[in-house]
């Protein structure tokens, strides 16, 4: 389950820290730590990883706006709310220029204060998105998020299948999925939907690939998931090319909020192609070390061929109980930040079997969980869930009081 959300306090008042950590708690965050002003506001960041940060800013700023940019500089993605008990007017452009997404007065009100928290947290997630590629309004098209891997086996047809699902499900979107291992692809089998047609039939039949084109070869999930298919006959992946999924990627892209790629467990022309025209690349690895190793190598051949690592994803499947390495031994072998880890669980493969994904046979298993989550934080939909999350433990949330 993911940590609550939690917040670092810098202030070199005690008085006034403790004032403004009882207020923290008071709208259900949790206290990420204490500090005052430089190096060891940004060493508790770096260690804690808070949320968000809130700093105290009083006349002489120099101290203050001085750690604010460091903090910036150091976790650029942590929004920083400046609380003052001044009503300078400077004050509060000397914060806005350093870096501060939003300036509270003291002493701080617990609606005001989870409020601009929500706010900046929000705002943040759709920068993000931004950044990412993912604002379909500026595109013009739909996200376009491409699951790689450097072998077989290491479960990423079976995330992306269930990816697919828990996104239509958290959103209620227009969600392709293509089938792009057109000679060994198994999502088929993990939907229990028969290929009438196939990615194979669409490259071979269709000489230029339009949205109006694509249509037909889809297949209906009863999800509510369009699934474009691999072939089932042995010699048909051959037609596919790599400027056949570039012109499947865009028109899906133009009917469908969402287009989620799997891809065979290589690196090649075909895959390449795939990830040249996602706006998220998820690359998954397993815990045993020749997955780890391969994952390395793969997170190489990106760099080489020049895709920006601010667009990939590092996702850890715990598929095998017996692994002896660690989500931090691959953040450490791939120099990658896991952004999930999903957690071991045996039902996954039963699901496999019978054809009926995780996210909707055991959507409360560890398993889904994760998945789900992950299928929040892409899509943006997630920052008041986890804003939300502790009033279901009965303690004061963001949005209101605790329950009895």
């Amino acid at each position: 389950m993911a940590r609550n959300l939690s917040a670092l306090v810098v202030d070199p008042n005690l008085d006034s820290r403790l004032d403004t950590s009882r207020s923290l708690e008071s709208v259900g965050l949790d206290l990420a730590g204490e500090s005052s002003y430089g190096t060891e506001a940004t060493v508790m960041a770096a260690e804690h990883k808070p949320n968000v940060i809130l700093l105290a800013l009083e006349d002489p700023p120099a101290r203050g706006v001085s750690t604010l940019e460091s903090l910036q500089t150091l976790a650029p993605d942590t929004p920083v709310i400046v609380y003052s008990s001044s009503g300078n007017v400077d004050l509060v452009r000397q914060a806005m220029r350093a870096g501060a997404r939003d300036f509270l007065s003291k002493p701080l009100q617990a609606q005001a204060l989870r409020e601009t928290i929500h706010n900046v947290l929000a705002q943040e997630e759709q920068r993000q998105l931004a950044r990412w590629g993912e604002q379909s309004a500026v595109t013009a098209r739909g996200t376009v998020i491409t699951v790689a891997g450097a072998k077989g086996g290491i479960g990423k047809s079976t995330l992306t299948t269930n990816l697919a699902i828990a996104i239509r499900q958290v959103t209620g979107q227009e969600v392709a999925l293509v089938d792009g291992d057109a000679q060994f692809g198994d999502v088929s089998v993990m939907l229990d939907l028969d290929a009438t047609h196939s990615i194979a039939d669409l490259a071979r039949n269709e000489p230029e690939i339009t949205r109006e084109s694509v249509l037909p070869y889809l297949n209906k999930h009863h999800s509510g998931v369009n699934v474009l298919l691999a072939t089932s006959e042995p010699d048909d992946w051959r037609a596919l090319q790599p400027q056949h999924i570039s012109s499947i990627a865009r028109a899906l892209a133009e009917t469908h909020e969402f287009v989620i790629f799997d891809t065979p467990g290589t690196m090649n022309e075909v895959v390449a192609a795939s990830l040249n025209e996602a706006s998220m690349i998820l690359i998954v690895t397993s815990l045993d070390v020749s997955s780890v190793k391969d994952t390395r190598t793969a997170m190489r051949i990106l760099d080489a061929w020049a895709f920006a690592r601010s667009r990939v994803r590092l996702i850890v499947n715990d598929n095998n109980r017996a692994a002896g390495v660690t989500a931090e031994d691959v953040s450490r072998a791939t120099g990658m930040p896991v952004t999930a880890h999903l957690q071991y669980e045996a039902r996954v493969g039963v699901a496999v079997q019978t054809g009926l994904p995780i996210v909707q046979s055991d959507p409360r298993s560890r398993y889904a969980r994760s998945v789900i989550e992950l299928a929040e934080n892409i899509t943006g939909v997630g920052s008041e869930k986890r804003l939300a999350r502790r009033s279901a433990f009965g303690r004061l949330s963001l949005f209101g009081k605790a329950a009895s």
